[in-house]
C-alpha cells in the first residue's frame, strides 16, 4: 500500500510540475522541487512503473516525463487538491458579484465573470446561452423616450433582457402604441423563443389592424425577436491560445480556433450536470485532440441558466479552472435566494 501511495505521489508531482513548468519532469527536478525523501533511484523505479501503466510517457527529445491523458484523468477524479491560486480568482468573481449583482442582469453576470476567469488562466471561456426550447418570452415593455422615439424591452423567463430603439411613426398615437404592446405581450407571453418565427405573423396581424404606419415597429419587433432566438454565444480571451507554449504551431492555432466559432460542438458539451473535464482525444473532435475542455451546465434550481466551457492545453491547471466554476455556480444560486428574499 505504501509503495501504491507513493506511485502515485509521484504522478501527482508530476502532473503539478508539469502544468507549472510546460517542461518534461524528470527524478532529480521532483526532488529538488518537493524535497522529496526517496532516492533518485526509487522515484525512477516508480516512474517507470507508471509509464509502463499509461500514466506518464517520454518524449523523444527529453529524459522526463509527461503525463497522458491517463494520468491527467486519473489526477482530475483522485489526485487534485484545492488551490491556492484558485482561492484568488474565486475572490475576484466574489467582488465582481458583491458590487453588481443588484444592477445587472444574470446573463451579464455571467459573461462578465467568465471574461474574468479567461484573463487569469490566461485561458478560453466560451458562454452558451439557454436553449431555446427551454426559454420563453415573460415580458414586453414600451418606454417611450420622445414624441419619435422609444425602446421596446422584452424580458425572458430567465432574466434575459433585449431592447431596442425603435422610431415611432408620424401621426401614431403613443397610447394607441402602448395598447398595442400590451395586446403583444398578451400574445407572445408563455411562447417559447423556438416557436417566436411563427408567432411573428400574428404580431404583424396585430399591429397592421392598429398602426397605420406599422412596418418600421413591425421590423424593430421582428429583428429583436430573431436576435434573442438564435443562439446565444460569447467568447473571452481568443488570443489566449497565442500565448500558450503548447500552441506555437501557428496550423494548430488555426485549427482550434476554427472549431471555436463552431456552435454545435460547444452545445455537444451541454449534457452534463455538474462540472465535466474532457482531455485530448476524450473529446472525440480531431482538432480539439490536444485539447482540454472544463464545461459546466450554470443551472438555479430549475431555472438552467446556460453552459460554461473553458478551453485550454491538456497542460491547463483543472484546479484552478474546476473551482472557479464550481464557486461561479454557487454564487449564482446565492445570488437568486437574495433576490427572492428582497422585497419588492
Amino acid at each position: 500500500m505504501e509503495q501504491i501511495a507513493r506511485r502515485f505521489l509521484i504522478l501527482k508531482l508530476i502532473v503539478e510540475e508539469f502544468i507549472k513548468t510546460a517542461k518534461p519532469v524528470g527524478s532529480q527536478t521532483l526532488i529538488d522541487a518537493y524535497d522529496l525523501k526517496y532516492s533518485s533511484a526509487t522515484i525512477r523505479n516508480e516512474m517507470f512503473s507508471l509509464e509502463e501503466d499509461g500514466y506518464i510517457e517520454k518524449p523523444h527529445t527529453s529524459s522526463g516525463r509527461i503525463p497522458s491523458a491517463k494520468g491527467y484523468r486519473y489526477y482530475i477524479d483522485n489526485l487534485r487538491s484545492k488551490d491556492e491560486k484558485a482561492n484568488i480568482i474565486k475572490e475576484r468573481l466574489n467582488q465582481f458579484i458583491d458590487e453588481n449583482g443588484n444592477t445587472m442582469h444574470t446573463d451579464q453576470i455571467i459573461d462578465r465573470c467568465c471574461e474574468i476567469i479567461s484573463n487569469m488562466t490566461n485561458l478560453v471561456s466560451v458562454v452558451l446561452g439557454p436553449d431555446n426550447k427551454s426559454e420563453s418570452i415573460a415580458k414586453v415593455e414600451l418606454i417611450p423616450l420622445n414624441f419619435s422615439t422609444a425602446i421596446v424591452m422584452f424580458v425572458t423567463n430567465n432574466g434575459y433582457v433585449e431592447h431596442r430603439t425603435i422610431s415611432i411613426p408620424k401621426d401614431t398615437d403613443i397610447e394607441e402604441l402602448k395598447d398595442c404592446i400590451k395586446i403583444i405581450d398578451k400574445r407572445i407571453h408563455g411562447i417559447s423563443l423556438e416557436n417566436i418565427k411563427t408567432t411573428l405573423d400574428g404580431v404583424q396581424l396585430v399591429l397592421s389592424e392598429h398602426i397605420k404606419n406599422y412596418e418600421s415597429v413591425f421590423n424593430a419587433f421582428a429583428n429583436t425577436f430573431l436576435n434573442i432566438a438564435k443562439d446565444r454565444i460569447s467568447y473571452f480571451g481568443r488570443n489566449n491560445l497565442l500565448s500558450q507554449k503548447d500552441f506555437a504551431d501557428i496550423e494548430k492555432i488555426k485549427r482550434i480556433a476554427g472549431v471555436l466559432e463552431n456552435t454545435n460542438i460547444w452545445k455537444s458539451f451541454d449534457n452534463e450536470e455538474g462540472i465535466y473535464v474532457s482531455i485530448g482525444k476524450e473529446n472525440k473532435i480531431d482538432d480539439l485532440s490536444d485539447v482540454s475542455v472544463v464545461s459546466t451546465r450554470l443551472k438555479v434550481n430549475d431555472n438552467k441558466l446556460g453552459s460554461v466551457c473553458v478551453i485550454g492545453p491538456t497542460r491547463m491547471d483543472y484546479n484552478q479552472v474546476i473551482e472557479a466554476l464550481e464557486f461561479l455556480n454557487s454564487k449564482l444560486e446565492e445570488l437568486d435566494e437574495n433576490k427572492k428574499e428582497k422585497p419588492e
